[in-house]
Parts: C-alpha cells; structure tokens; sequence
C-alpha cells in the first residue's frame, strides 16, 4: 500500500509539473491576445489580408506597469448618440462611464460606451468600449484612433484595473471596408500613450 501511495504521489507531482509547463507567461497572455485578434481579422470575408500579413504588425513592448488601476464613475440617464464611422456610416452608443487614471506621471480620463445593438446580446452584452486618440495617432499609431475592450463585470467597487498592452487598432487600420468608430473629442489624451498596438506598415 505504501509503495502504491507512493507511486500515486509521483504520478502527480508529474502531472503538476506538466501543468506547470503548460502555463504561458505574462508576455505571453498578450502576444496570444494580438494573435487571437488577428486571426477573427484574415478570417473576416471582407478582408483581402493573408496570413502573412501579420510580419508588417508592430507593437509597443509590453510591460506590467502599463496596467493601470483606475477610478469609475458610472454615468446615468445618459442619452444614445449615433457615433460615425470612417465609412459614413453611424453606430448607436450610449456613454456608460467616465474612468480616471494615471499613468507615466499624466493624469487621464476616458469615456467608456456601451453599444445599443449589444445590450441584449448574450455574448456581448457585458462588453464595453473606450476609442480614443493620443498623442502618438498618425505618428507611431494609426491615425483613425485606437481602441480598448473591458467587461462591466470588471468594474467592482467603483474600480478597474485596464490593460493597456491590450490597446488595438480597428480594423480599417488594415484593410478598407469596414465600419469603425471615429474616437469622440472628449477621448483625446493630451500625451502619448505609448502601449498596445503600432501602426500597421502595410499599406492600403
């Protein structure tokens, strides 16, 4: 009995280090988060990208400091608003919460928008979405803004921690034919946010 508990004991120990292997790093987490992203984009029927494609992405390097923990102000009675798109086209929002933050010695706020066709959506009901511009857009960024996703689930007692290696470009960044959100004026920061995605070196 005392050498099967002990074999027992080895076989998980074994099975723990295994596990322990399979477990992917911080850096990691993001660098599968922008594959992820890139994948649902060259599988998009309207896209005329290729997998090959993703030699001209290029990111800002990713640090534990650019998460930032952050204030939340939930905003009520807030009106919808059609917010346009760089095809003509608008989108219904309305603005959920104001959220205020720090970050490499700037002090920062941002709307965050609920999207109206989303509300009972059962997948995307809880998602929330921040466009803005910064100081980097058209520079090192591409120049129609850059966006954030967060869930209302994460915002617990007036808080929120938000990724800011996560920041990613729409998809009109890459390819043309696409609906996507012109960032409103009040989300333009007044420095530059260098986190999250660059500007994508291909042209179109």
């Amino acid at each position: 009995m005392r050498l099967r508990s002990i074999f027992g004991l080895w076989l998980c120990l074994c099975h723990g280090v295994l596990l322990m292997g399979q477990v992917r790093s911080y850096k990691e987490d993001i660098t599968h988060y922008h594959s992820l992203n890139w994948a649902s984009l060259i599988k998009d029927p309207r896209t005329t990208l290729k997998a090959a494609d993703s030699t001209y992405l290029r990111y800002y390097p990713t640090k534990e400091k650019n998460k930032v923990y952050c204030s939340v102000e939930l905003l009520t009675e807030q009106e919808p608003f059609e917010m346009p798109t760089y095809s003509g086209q608008v989108k219904s929002f309305r603005a959920f919460a104001k959220i205020s933050f720090e970050w490499s010695g700037h002090k920062a706020s941002l709307y965050v928008y609920q999207n109206l066709q989303h509300i009972t959506s059962p997948l995307y009901k809880d998602y929330l979405f921040i466009p803005f511009k910064d100081r980097t857009t058209g520079r090192q960024t591409y120049g129609g803004g850059r966006y954030l996703d967060i869930k209302k689930s994460d915002i617990r007692d007036g808080h929120i921690i938000l990724d800011l290696n996560q920041v990613y470009n729409p998809w009109c960044a890459y390819s043309d034919g696409y609906n996507c959100p012109i960032p409103p004026r009040e989300n333009t920061l007044d420095f530059a946010l260098k986190s999250g995605e660059k500007m994508f070196k291909k042209q179109h």
